[in-house]
C-alpha cells in the first residue's frame, strides 16, 4: 500500500508544471536564456512593458528585462499544459552602473572600467537628462551609418 502512495504521489509531482518558489530575476536591458525541459508552444507575459520574451527554439526562451518591477511568465506546451509559470523579477544596476539621486531626480552613468563613467539611459532617470543620453545615442549610430 505504502510503495503504491510513494508511486502515485511521484507520478503527480512528475505530471504538474514546473514553478519555482523564488521569483527568475533578470536585469533591466540583459537578455537571459531559459531552458525548458519540454518543447513550448506558446508563452504569456503578464506585463509586456516589463519584460519580453523571444522564442529561440521550442526548448529556449530568451527573456529580456525592460524595465522594473514584477510581472509572469508562463509556457504551455502543444497540448495546453503549463510546462512552466514563474514571476519574473527585473531589477537593475550591474555594479558597473551607478545611479546619482538629486532630490527626486536620478541620473544612471555605465563605468565599465571602473576609472571614467559615462551617462547611459535608464528607465526611471530624469526626463530631460534620459531624452539627451537618447539623442547622443541616436546621432552616435546614424554617424556610425553614414550619409546613403
Amino acid at each position: 500500500m505504502t510503495r503504491h502512495l510513494f508511486a502515485a504521489i511521484g507520478f503527480a509531482l512528475a505530471l504538474a508544471p514546473a514553478t519555482a518558489v523564488d521569483p527568475f530575476r533578470i536585469s533591466v536591458d540583459q537578455t537571459v536564456a531559459l531552458k525548458l525541459a519540454s518543447p513550448a508552444n506558446s508563452v504569456a507575459v503578464g506585463n509586456a512593458a516589463l519584460a519580453d520574451v523571444s522564442v529561440h527554439d521550442s526548448n529556449t526562451l530568451l527573456i529580456t528585462g525592460k524595465a522594473f518591477g514584477t510581472t509572469n511568465l508562463t509556457v504551455l506546451d502543444r497540448a495546453g499544459r503549463v510546462i512552466w509559470s514563474n514571476q519574473l523579477a527585473v531589477v537593475g544596476e550591474p555594479a558597473s552602473e551607478m545611479t546619482i539621486v538629486r532630490g527626486a531626480n536620478t541620473y544612471t552613468f555605465s563605468c565599465p572600467t571602473g576609472t571614467k563613467c559615462h551617462a547611459t539611459p535608464m528607465v526611471g532617470d530624469e526626463a530631460k537628462a534620459f531624452e539627451d543620453v537618447m539623442t547622443s545615442i541616436t546621432k552616435k549610430a546614424e554617424a556610425a551609418k553614414g550619409s546613403q
